[in-house]
This record gives C-alpha cells, sequence and structure tokens, in this order.
C-alpha cells in the first residue's frame, strides 16, 4: 500500500488486542496473541501482513513475535512472565498503549467489525483452545491451496498426526463448531 507504514497499523493491531482483551477471564499471551491474529487474517481477511508457518503450537509468525517486542519497547504493550498456572506470558496495555492504539487509527476503525467478530468468537478460548482451532483452520486452508479435499475421517487423522496431545474427541468437536460456523469447509 502506497504512502501507509504498515508497521503502525500492525504495531497498532497488537495494542488494539491487549486493550480489548484485558478484561477477558483468560490469559492474554503469546500464544494467544499468534492465533488471534492468524484468525483474524485467516478467517476475517484483515491484511496484517504477517507469513504464519505450522510449528508445535499451531500456526507462528516470527515477524509478529518481533513486532511484540517493538511494541513492549514502545511502551504499547507490558509482557509478563507469569510463574503460576499454567505459566507462560501475559499482555497487557502499556503506558503508551493509547498514543500506539491512535498512530493506527485509520486501520483500526477500517477492521473495527473484524475485531469484534474474532474476540466475540475466540477472545474467551485459552491458548491450548485457539492452538487447536488456529491448526485446523490452518490445515483445511493448506488443503485447499494444494487441491486436496480429503473425507472428514481423513481429516480428523491428519489432525490428531498434527496434534497428538489433543483427543479425537477435543478435535471432532473443534472441527464440527468451525464447520457449524462456515469457517473450514464442511466434509462428509
Amino acid at each position: 500500500m502506497p504512502g501507509i507504514d504498515l508497521s503502525w497499523e500492525r504495531y497498532g493491531l497488537i495494542a488494539e488486542l491487549a486493550f480489548r482483551l484485558k478484561n477477558k477471564r483468560v490469559q492474554f499471551g503469546k500464544t494467544a496473541l499468534q492465533k488471534i491474529v492468524y484468525l483474524l487474517q485467516e478467517l476475517y481477511n484483515v491484511k496484517c501482513g504477517y507469513d504464519f508457518s505450522l510449528y508445535a503450537y499451531g500456526p507462528f509468525s516470527k515477524e509478529l513475535l518481533n513486532d511484540l517486542d517493538l511494541v513492549e519497547a514502545l511502551g504499547g504493550v507490558e509482557v509478563q512472565y507469569v510463574t503460576s498456572g499454567t505459566g507462560g506470558y501475559h499482555i497487557e496495555p502499556g503506558k503508551k498503549n493509547d498514543w500506539i492504539r491512535e498512530k493506527a487509527k485509520d486501520f483500526l476503525d477500517a477492521h473495527g467489525l473484524a475485531f469484534d467478530k474474532v474476540i466475540d468468537e475466540f477472545g474467551s478460548l485459552g491458548a491450548r483452545d485457539l492452538e487447536l482451532r488456529a491448526t485446523i483452520v490452518y490445515a483445511d486452508r493448506s488443503l485447499q491451496r494444494a487441491g486436496q479435499n480429503p473425507s472428514r475421517q481423513e481429516f480428523i487423522s491428519l489432525l490428531k498426526q498434527l496434534k497428538p496431545l489433543f483427543g479425537i474427541e477435543a478435535i471432532e468437536e473443534a472441527l464440527g463448531d468451525l464447520e457449524k460456523k462456515g469457517y473450514v469447509s464442511a466434509r462428509h
């Protein structure tokens, strides 16, 4: 996009998610950030400019992780290591959160409805549930691009190989939910 600094849009995206998710009961950490941004791009067509690859915990973007570090350095978010419970990280708005969101105001306003939807649909899920759902979407999109359309059982078997720590029931439930909402191809 000529004349538009995508960096501020990306930084504003991270600051906005921290702001909107600060009062959710679940921990908003690095894994949740990765999955929510992936879903925002894939399901709601928000052009964030991140490239995702499939890693152990689902879709992952190194650029997004680097941008999180920059937004933290700018004061837009605070990232704290959590030693209790499930561990991991907790991301919350920093002292300059408003300033960074203001720099990306046009981008954030243009995609406000998509932010509302992704947070309504996925914002209350924990990192583990987000990991599974984002992986299902990733696998579905990858198969579509490759021109493959496996049966439902073949797709579930593939997902079980990708996510061996999840039971078949959990995979079937998450897949069914995503199919029902039209986020992934319905398979028979």
